[in-house]
């Protein structure tokens, strides 16, 4: 199932997860998706602020259900506001120093750093932001067909099943 994840004061994300995912489990996928650790997040849902050691399903959350997170004020350790995967609440595109411990940051400082060889500053930024704008776009549509397409091109699957050469395991 879908359900909605909005941020105070900031974007609405669709996060696919079952009813037996814990709470607990949701701030994983949250963690990952805001920079945000999970001892910081406070997912609140009708009003009720949700327990981590309780399951969706025990909640009733159900597909299309929309939760609020949180940032807890009281774990503000160095820790940033909670941002979408790749802006800022101004719209600007996030750069290493920025982002904490994201996995997307090499990406997106390399990125940067090229840009910034062909462009002004300013206009790597914007080029950037488009980017990854396009990319978050193009990633949320992605079905599983194109993954196997996608797949099938990079490991250059032969006629017989045979990946590069390598006999298929059976």
């Amino acid at each position: 199932m879908h359900i909605y994840v909005k941020v105070l004061k900031g974007n609405e994300i669709e996060v696919a997860v079952s009813p037996s995912h814990t709470i607990e489990d949701v701030k994983a996928i949250l963690e990952m998706q805001f920079c945000m650790p999970a001892a910081q997040q406070k997912l609140v849902y009708k009003g009720k602020t949700l327990t981590d050691g309780k399951r969706l399903s025990d909640y009733h959350i159900s597909d299309g259900d929309k939760l609020f997170l949180f940032q807890k004020k009281g774990d503000m350790s160095g820790a940033s506001t909670p941002i979408t995967p790749g802006q800022t609440s101004v719209g600007t595109p996030i750069l290493p120093s920025e982002m904490g411990s994201c996995t997307t940051t090499v990406l997106w400082d390399k990125l940067y750093e090229f840009l910034q060889r062909h462009f002004t500053k300013s206009d790597a930024r914007k080029v950037l932001l488009e980017f990854q704008k396009d990319f978050y776009g193009q990633l949320k549509n992605l079905s599983l067909d194109d993954i196997e397409r996608l797949a099938a091109s990079k490991l250059r699957v032969n006629a017989n099943g045979n990946v590069n050469g390598h006999e298929r395991m059976t």
